[in-house]
C-alpha cells in the first residue's frame, strides 16, 4: 500500500477522484479526420476579451458549437471541446492553443480500423463527446464522434501535440447521442490503478455499434491496449451491454458521472419499463470499482418530487460538492461528506415518449452517504430473496435468490442476483422549484456555513441560490450570460472556487462567484442575501469574510446576511442641537463589536471632518460636539445643516454612522416660521426674535412656544403669533387700480396691549421701492392712510408686498401672504369688446371719452360715457382701408 501511495503522489491522487465528465451536446453536421493544428495561438481564429469589472469571455466564430469543458486544477487552464476544434485557454480565457480535429473522410459503415475500401467516405464533422484530464500522466484525453468514437491523447501543456494510441470504439459516433466519461480508481489487479469510466447511448449509427458497451471501464495504460476494456474474461469483464432486443427500443441518456467511496456512479434518464414507451425516470447506476466482472452493476431510481405529488422525473445536470455546515446538519452528515446536487425537469406532458423536458424545474440534493446506504439496502433485500432482479433490457429478469451472504457497505457483487434493479428509490424533496424555467446546469460550493448552488437555464441565464436545508433554498441572483442561448451542463468552478466558468453554444464566460464590493452600505450588503458577502464593521465595507481583518475575533466584526442586523446607531440624545451651543451626545449603538482602543466621534459636513474623543458605554458611546467656533456657518436661506455623525477607531474608517443636525433658531425672522419649525425654537414677542434659550433671551417677555418645544405652555404654535389676516369676505389679494387713492384695511390677531400702544405704519414694496403710510389700530382692524398706487412698468399689473410694522421695525406676521395687486385696465385690453370681458373683480369698463379701458373713477366721472360689462359696445366704424388697390387674381 505504501508503494502504491508513493506512486500516486507524483500526480496526486486527489484530482483523479475528482471526475471530469463530459455530457452529450451538439448540432448535427458530420465528422472529419484528425489532424494536428498549428502549435500556438498565432494562427488561431478564437479570441478572448477581458474588460475591467467585466467577466472574461472566449468565443470562436469558426466553430459551430462548444460541447465540453475541463479545468486543470493545478494550473487553472481551461480546455474546451467543440465541433472540429479543441481549445487550450488560460484561466482568464486567453487562447493558448487550438487543435484541429476535423472534418475528415469517414462513414458510419466503416469499422474503427478505418479500412473499408468498398465504402464511399464523405467529410464528416468531429463532435467532442468526452474531454477529461488524466492527472497522473499529465494528459488531456479527448474522444470524438469520428471513426466509431475513438479517443486521442493530448499533451496537457500543448494540446496540438496529440496522438491516437488505439483503434477502440469508446464514445457515441453521432452528434446527438449522450456520452459521459470520467476517471476514477479501477480494479486493484491493474498495473495502472485508474481507469476511464464511460457511459454511452446506443446510436444505431452503422453496423458496429452493438460492439460498444453501454457502460465500461477502460484502460489508461498509454503504452499497451490503451482504451481497451480494462479487464476481460471469458464471459465477463468491466463492461455492460444492453441486449440486442432492447437496444433500439430502450434508449438510455447518460447525464453525469462521479466516484464515491470505492464506487463509480452514472446518472441516467431511461424508461421505467422495458415494454412500455413511458414514463421516463431518472436512475443512478453503480459499479464497484474493484469489480472485474461488473457483478456489482446495480440501478436505483433517483426521485425528486414535492409533497403535493409533482414528480420532476428528468435529470438534466448534476454536480458533486461539499455542503456548508448548515446544509450538512440538515442532511445529518458532516461538512466533509459529499452531496449530489441534481437539477430536474418535469416531462413536457404526460404522453412524453421521447424524453422531452418541460418548463417546470427543480433542484434536489442528496447526501452521498444516504445514496450509498440505499444501494446497500436494495442489494441486501435481493440477497435475502425479496423481489425480482429486474433490468430485463440487459438480461431476462428473475426472482431474487436467497443467499447466506452478509451484505456490508463495501459489498462488491457476486455471480448471483446480477445485474440488479433496486426497488427502493433514493428520494428527495426539491429545495427549489421553478414553474417557467428549464434548468440545464448546476454547480455548488460551500462558503463558511452556507451552500451556494449555481444553476444555468435554457434561456442563457445564471441563477444563484442559497441551499439552507434539505428542503429549503432561495434564489438571490439572476443574471444573463448570453440571452436566449442554453447554458451547457459542463459548468465548472476554478481551483479556488473564486470563478465559475459558464459555457453556452459559442461562448465561454468566466464569472466571479461574488461581487461584494458593489454594495456600499451595510443594509445593501446584507439585503443582497449573498452568502459570500458580509459587512466588515471595522472597515466599513462589504467583503468576503477572509478579506475582513480580525473577523474571527468577534461575530460582530463580520456580519453575514443571515444575521440580518447591521451595527447601527439606534438613537442619539439629544438628536439635534443649536449650532451656537455644545453638548455631550449619547449614542446608543446596536451590535457594537467589542473593541480595544480609543473611540472617536466624527462630524462631517461640507467636505470637512471634526473629531472628538468618545467614551465606550454599556449601550454605545458618548462624546462631545465640536467647539462652536469650528463648526461651519448655516448656509444662506437655510435654518440648519446636517452632518454625518460617525464612530471610528484611530486610523480606521467609520464603522457606523447616522445623520445629526445643527440648527439655528435666530435664522427665523417671523413668529409663525419660528414656532412652526421642526426644531425646539420659541418666539419672544416683545423682543421680536426666535431663540433656543428663552431663559436667557426672553426674560420678562411674552412667549409663544414652538410646536417642537418640550413642556407645557399656554401659548404654543403659530395660532398665538401677532399677525394680520384678510378682512371678512376679502381675499388675500387686495386689488387697487393704478392712480387711485386707496385706504387699505386688514384684520389683526393676538395684539398684546404693549403692541397696541405703539405706532403702526403700513409698508408697501412697489417695484423695489418701499413706501409707507401711517396706520391706526381700531378694535381688531388696522386702517392704513389713503395712498395712491402707481408703477412704471408697461404691464397689466404688478404685485406689491404688504406689511404692518409696529414699534418702528417689527412686522406683524403675514401668514396668509396678504398683498396688493396694482393694475391698469388699459394695459389689459385695447378695445371695447375685450375690455368688457375682463374679470369682474377688476371693475374695468370702456371709457368712450378717451376711447380706452378704465375704471369708472378715471373716466372723468361721466357715467353716461363709461360702459360697464353688462352693456354693449358701439358698432365698429371703418375709418380707413389700406391698401386701397390690388391685382384681380
Amino acid at each position: 500500500m505504501r508503494k502504491r501511495d508513493r506512486r500516486w503522489s507524483a500526480g496526486s491522487l486527489l484530482p483523479q477522484l475528482l471526475p471530469l465528465l463530459l455530457l452529450l451536446a451538439g448540432s448535427p453536421r458530420g465528422a472529419g479526420a484528425l489532424r494536428q493544428g498549428p502549435p500556438g495561438p498565432a494562427n488561431a481564429s478564437g479570441n478572448a476579451t477581458q474588460l475591467p469589472d467585466k467577466p472574461a469571455v472566449f468565443t470562436d466564430p469558426s466553430t459551430d458549437k462548444f460541447l465540453h469543458m475541463a479545468i486543470n486544477s493545478y494550473t487553472g487552464q481551461v480546455y474546451v471541446g467543440g465541433v472540429n476544434y479543441i481549445y487550450q485557454l488560460s484561466s482568464k480565457l486567453e487562447l493558448q492553443a487550438r487543435a484541429v480535429m476535423g472534418p475528415h473522410l469517414d462513414d458510419p459503415g466503416c469499422p474503427v480500423t478505418r479500412f473499408c475500401p468498398a465504402i464511399q467516405k464523405k467529410n464528416l464533422d468531429y463532435y467532442t463527446k468526452a474531454l477529461v484530464i488524466d492527472y497522473p500522466q499529465s494528459k488531456l484525453i479527448a474522444c470524438g464522434s469520428l471513426f466509431q468514437g475513438v479517443c486521442t491523447v493530448h499533451n496537457i501543456d500543448n494540446i496540438t501535440n496529440f496522438r491516437t494510441p488505439a483503434n477502440e470504439s469508446v464514445v457515441a459516433n453521432n452528434a446527438t447521442a449522450s456520452t459521459v466519461a470520467f476517471i476514477a480508481n479501477g480494479p486493484e489487479k491493474l498495473s495502472r490503478m485508474h481507469v476511464l469510466y464511460v457511459g454511452v447511448s446506443f446510436t444505431g449509427n452503422g453496423p458496429y455499434r452493438s460492439e460498444v458497451p453501454t457502460v465500461s471501464s477502460r484502460s489508461l495504460d498509454l503504452i499497451n491496449e490503451t482504451f481497451s476494456i480494462a479487464v476481460t474474461g471469458v464471459s465477463t469483464g468491466t463492461k455492460m451491454f444492453v441486449n440486442s432486443l432492447a437496444r433500439e427500443v430502450f434508449p438510455i441518456t447518460y447525464v453525469f458521472g462521479f466516484s464515491s467511496r470505492g464506487f463509480s456512479y452514472f446518472l441516467t434518464v431511461q424508461k421505467q419499463f422495458t415494454e412500455q414507451p413511458k414514463p421516463y425516470i431518472s436512475k443512478l447506476v453503480r459499479i464497484c470499482q474493484n469489480d472485474v466482472h461488473y457483478y456489482s452493476y446495480t440501478e436505483v431510481a433517483l426521485v425528486c418530487h414535492t409533497p403535493e405529488g409533482v414528480h420532476y422525473n428528468l435529470a438534466q445536470a448534476a454536480f458533486v460538492g461539499k455542503p456548508g455546515s448548515e446544509l450538512a446538519v440538515s442532511l445529518g452528515i458532516s461538512a466533509q461528506d459529499e452531496v449530489l446536487f441534481v437539477v430536474f425537469s418535469k416531462s413536457r406532458d404526460e404522453t412524453d415518449v421521447y424524453n422531452r423536458p418541460g418548463l417546470k424545474s427543480a433542484l434536489c440534493v442528496y447526501a452521498l452517504t444516504a445514496v450509498h446506504r440505499k444501494f446497500t439496502q436494495n442489494i441486501n433485500d435481493c440477497f435475502n430473496g425479496e423481489g425480482v432482479r429486474g433490468l430485463d433490457f440487459i438480461n431476462p429478469s428473475t426472482s431474487c435468490q436467497l443467499t447466506q451472504v452478509q451484505i456490508n457497505d463495501d459489498f462488491c457483487g457476486m455471480d448471483v442476483n446480477t445485474p440488479l434493479d433496486g426497488g427502493k428509490a433514493v428520494n428527495a424533496t426539491p429545495v427549489l422549484t421553478y414553474s417557467n424555467v428549464l434548468l440545464t446546469s448546476v454547480a455548488a460550493v460551500s462558503t463558511h456555513d452556507y451552500t451556494v448552488a449555481f444553476m444555468g437555464t435554457a434561456t442563457g441565464h445564471l441563477k444563484k441560490a442559497v441551499v439552507e436545508s434539505v428542503t429549503s433554498a432561495f434564489e438571490y441572483s439572476d443574471a444573463a450570460i448570453e440571452e436566449g442561448k442554453p447554458v451547457n451542463p459542463d459548468m465548472l468552478l476554478d481551483k479556488n472556487g473564486e470563478h465559475l466558468y459558464v459555457m453556452t453554444e459559442r461562448k465561454v464566460t468566466r464569472v466571479k462567484v461574488q461581487e461584494c464590493h458593489q454594495y456600499k452600505t451595510c443594509i445593501d450588503c446584507l439585503g443582497a442575501q449573498d452568502p459570500y458577502c458580509g459587512w466588515c464593521s471595522l472597515e466599513n465595507k462589504c467583503s468576503l469574510r477572509s478579506n475582513c481583518a480580525e473577523a474571527a475575533q468577534d461575530p460582530l466584526y463580520w456580519l453575514s446576511y443571515k444575521s440580518g442586523k447591521c451595527t447601527t446607531i439606534t438613537s442619539v440624545q439629544p438628536a439635534q442641537i443649536q449650532r451656537t451651543t455644545a453638548r455631550i451626545l449619547t449614542l446608543v449603538i446596536g451590535n457594537l463589536p467589542v473593541l480595544e482602543g480609543q473611540f472617536f466621534c466624527a462630524f462631517t459636513a461640507f467636505s470637512k471632518t471634526l473629531e472628538t474623543n468618545a467614551t465606550r458605554s454599556t449601550n454605545g458611546v458618548s462624546c462631545a460636539t465640536p467647539h462652536t467656533d469650528s463648526l461651519p456657518p448655516i448656509p444662506p436661506g437655510e435654518h440648519h445643516f446636517t452632518v454625518k455623525l460617525s464612530v471610528r477607531m484611530k486610523s480606521n474608517p467609520d464603522f457606523v454612522a447616522t445623520n445629526f443636525t445643527f440648527y439655528d433658531c435666530s435664522t427665523y425672522t417671523s413668529c409663525t416660521q419660528c414656532v412652526s419649525s421642526p426644531f425646539p425654537c420659541d418666539w419672544c414677542v416683545g423682543g421680536h426674535r426666535c431663540t433656543h434659550d428663552t431663559g436667557e433671551n426672553c426674560r420678562n417677555d411674552i412667549l409663544v412656544t414652538g410646536v417642537s418645544s418640550v413642556g407645557p405652555s399656554i401659548r404654543s404654535g403659530p395660532g398665538f403669533c401677532p399677525r394680520i389676516n384678510a378682512t371678512t369676505g376679502i381675499a388675500t389679494e387686495i386689488l387697487v387700480p393704478m392712480g387711485i387713492n386707496k385706504r387699505i384695511q386688514v384684520k389683526v390677531e393676538n395684539i398684546q396691549p404693549f403692541i397696541a400702544s405703539t405706532r403702526f405704519v403700513c409698508q408697501f414694496n412697489i417695484e423695489g421701492r418701499v413706501k409707507q403710510v401711517n396706520a391706526q389700530l381700531l378694535g381688531d382692524t388696522i386702517y392704513c392712510e389713503n395712498m395712491q398706487f402707481n408703477y412704471g412698468a408697461h404691464t397689466p399689473n404688478i404685485t406689491a408686498a404688504f406689511a404692518v410694522i409696529w414699534e418702528g421695525s417689527k412686522p406683524l406676521d403675514n401668514p396668509e401672504n396678504i398683498h396688493v395687486l396694482v393694475y391698469r385696465c388699459e394695459n389689459m385690453s385695447s378695445n371695447c369688446g375685450l375690455c368688457l370681458e375682463l374679470p369682474e373683480k377688476y371693475a374695468c369698463g370702456w371709457c368712450q371719452e378717451s376711447n380706452s379701458c378704465k375704471v369708472q373713477e378715471q373716466c372723468d366721472r361721466h357715467a353716461t360715457k363709461w360702459l360697464e360689462r353688462t352693456q354693449t359696445c358701439p358698432d365698429p366704424q371703418v375709418i380707413r382701408i389700406h391698401p386701397t388697390s390690388g391685382p384681380w387674381e
